[in-house]
């Protein structure tokens, strides 16, 4: 009875938390083992003024980061087993605030696709006139799909 326990538990933790914690700077060509889909999710700046971003999940808390003019942040993680991933993201620029969904399944059809060897990308853009995702670089506003405005 006490090696089922065991084996329940491992298997519950194994299935139920991120095969590997969130990661700062992805490398595109390298790929953790995951059970399901390795993201990465750039962040890049196109304003010309700083903006303030905050990036958070249930789990982690990525913390305050300011970026200049075509800066990045970036990170990447695995999805879990539910597939229910749900990063968040509160920015600030200029006295204008916004808060929305950064990832989840309902921003995966803008995202790239994946492959065994490649992770999946998101990628967005903050602008002046509002954030834009897409799965693939591509020259502006070719492929780029618009989430949210500022507030």
């Amino acid at each position: 009875m006490k090696i089922a326990t065991i084996i329940f538990v491992f298997l519950y933790l194994v299935f139920n938390t991120n095969a590997s914690p969130v990661a700062k700077t992805p490398t595109a060509n390298t790929k953790k083992v995951c059970l399901w889909d390795h993201w990465v999710i750039y962040i890049f700046n196109h304003i010309k003024d700083p903006i303030h971003v905050r990036v958070k999940s249930e789990d982690d808390d990525l913390g305050d980061h300011t970026l200049a003019l075509n800066q990045n942040e970036n990170f990447s993680f695995c999805e879990n087993f539910l597939l229910t991933t749900m990063f968040y993201a509160d920015f600030k620029w200029k006295g204008k605030t916004a808060l929305f969904v950064l990832f989840d399944k309902n921003v995966w059809p803008h995202c790239g696709k994946g492959s065994l060897k490649k992770s999946r990308v998101c990628l967005w853009i903050v602008r002046d006139d509002g954030f834009y995702v897409a799965g693939e670089w591509a020259p502006f506003p070719d492929g780029w799909t618009k989430m949210y405005d500022w507030s």
